[in-house]
């Protein structure tokens, strides 16, 4: 196997011989091309690890051969070793925005082996940076095809090719403005798509490990059965973590289509997660060579606009753990007082709209400072976790558990009368009695009580400090009744 692959561009396919001999002899493969759309050509089919051009060619010119490449931020890395042709072609303009590795004179090239050895510490260079053979083929469309033997159409699609790129350039750069909300852009996105391509099922995914999601529009017509095989195609060449949260804008036809032509296009992010880009078609062999071009431009230049999104999809899921972090005790793991007035306010209202009752109680640990002077903090903290454990095993999925205040809990008790808040806070200071809460064998347990007040929703008010008013009043009225009692509020 050849170890680079090197192109040279001359019209004149005998000429350097000598060079080429040399770099043959040291393992490499050698293509010859007669002009700069031949080369193009080439380039989009085989690859190359460098390309050495004449300046002077019939088509292309050398200089506009390496500013077509170098000017691609994909293929930038791409080296490039001019010849110098006539002096008329040797434009200043030119030599500069060419932005070719290396600029020779015609004399230089009679040492051989010094040639040689740039032409290889260029392509190392390349290949230290992550250059591989194949990338180039992303310069422009893979279905074009050039030939310097047919300058007309050539030309025609090398102009439609940057027209498709100036294009999805522009809307590319027009998307990155509105990432968020994710309606808008996504309402922008099919838009700007439908402006210049309507393919009868479009979509974009977005998969993201913690909560991936994907929009489509589908054209009327899609059966549902054919979307579902579309979405398990998705997953499974995405390697989705989870459920797609969808956005389908379109209706299905029970009668509907099957699909005749599916394009799915990973748009790769910079850390975890990537995107996808999908184009579908009910008839086969709808995606001409410009369809193609448009979707292959889209797929390169959406990669800023893509990792945009996951960026901000993690963003949020940073804050969203930072707000839970900031919503939770340290010591027990419950909720804290801010997030449970919080809950309680939107947990009233919902109530008051379905006409529902709400209870609440507050358990109070008894005699806690005196539990802590005697027996250390050590054991009060443990005897704080230990009751917040408890009341998590003894509570339902639905109810809200708060550590209240330093020895104090609060339980939010949704479409609970208060008969069943004092039966839950019955339960909870018969059981909490009867724990132990010895630190280590052999050493001496606190006897621990609770005192519990038990209120619940007044309809007429929905401030979330009455009922917390309410449940205090009850509890202070248990503990002036002697501790380790349930009272409820009149």
């Amino acid at each position: 196997m050849a170890e680079f692959k090197i192109v040279f561009v001359d019209e004149d396919p005998s000429a350097h011989g000598d060079l080429k001999a040399e770099l043959k002899s040291a393992g490499h493969e050698i293509s010859a091309c007669r002009g700069g759309f031949d080369a193009l050509d080439e380039l989009g089919s085989q690859g190359a690890d460098i390309v050495v051009a004449s300046t002077s060619l019939q088509d292309l010119s050398g200089y506009q051969l390496s500013c077509l490449i170098k000017s691609n931020d994909r293929t930038s890395r791409l080296p490039i070793v001019l010849i110098k042709g006539q002096p008329a072609d040797q434009d200043e303009f030119w030599r500069v925005a060419a932005l070719p590795d290396a600029l020779l004179e015609p004399e230089e090239l009679k040492d051989v082996k010094a040639v040689v050895e740039m032409i290889t510490d260029l392509i190392k260079a390349a290949k230290d940076q992550g250059w591989k053979t194949s990338m180039v083929k992303n310069l422009l469309v893979p279905s074009r095809t050039f030939s310097s033997n047919n300058l007309i159409n050539s030309y025609a699609g090398l102009l439609d090719d940057l027209l498709i790129e100036r294009l999805v350039t522009r809307l590319t750069r027009n998307m990155t403005g509105l990432v968020e909300p994710r309606k808008r852009f996504v309402d922008a996105y099919f838009s700007s798509i439908n402006q210049l391509f309507s393919p009868d099922v479009l979509g974009i995914v977005i998969a993201n490990p913690e909560n991936p999601w994907a929009a489509f529009q589908l054209a009327p017509g899609l059966s549902k059965e054919a979307f579902d095989q579309l979405l398990a195609k998705i997953t499974k060449q995405l390697s989705v973590p989870r459920d797609l949260a969808l956005d389908v804008r379109g209706e299905f036809d029970e009668k509907g289509k099957g699909l005749g032509e599916f394009e799915l296009l990973p748009v790769a992010g910079e850390k975890a997660g990537t995107g996808a880009l999908v184009f579908a078609s009910y008839q086969k062999k709808t995606f001409n060579a410009t369809s193609k071009a448009f979707m292959s431009q889209l797929q390169l230049q959406m990669q800023p606009v893509i990792q945009l999104l996951l960026a901000k999809q993690e963003i949020e899921v940073l804050h969203s753990r930072e707000a839970y972090r900031a919503s939770i005790d340290p010591l027990t793991g419950l909720y804290n007082l801010e997030f449970l007035v919080g809950f309680l306010q939107q947990q009233l209202l919902f109530s008051f709209r379905q006409r529902l009752a709400v209870g609440m109680a507050i358990i109070d640990i008894d005699n806690f400072a005196e539990l802590n002077d005697e027996f250390g903090y050590e054991v009060g903290d443990l005897v704080i976790s230990t009751i917040a454990n408890r009341l998590l095993n003894i509570t339902r999925s639905s109810d809200l558990i708060a550590r209240y205040g330093g020895d104090e809990f609060a339980v939010v008790l949704p479409n609970t009368e208060i008969a069943g808040v004092k039966v839950l806070a019955e339960k909870v200071r018969v059981e909490v009695e009867q724990l132990g809460f010895a630190k280590g064998p052999g050493r001496k347990s606190p006897h621990v009580t609770v005192s519990v007040g038990c209120a619940h929703f007044n309809m007429e008010d929905l401030n979330p400090e009455t009922i917390l008013r309410d449940a205090k009043l009850a509890l202070q009225k248990a503990k002036e009744a002697g501790r380790n009692c349930v009272s409820v509020y009149a």
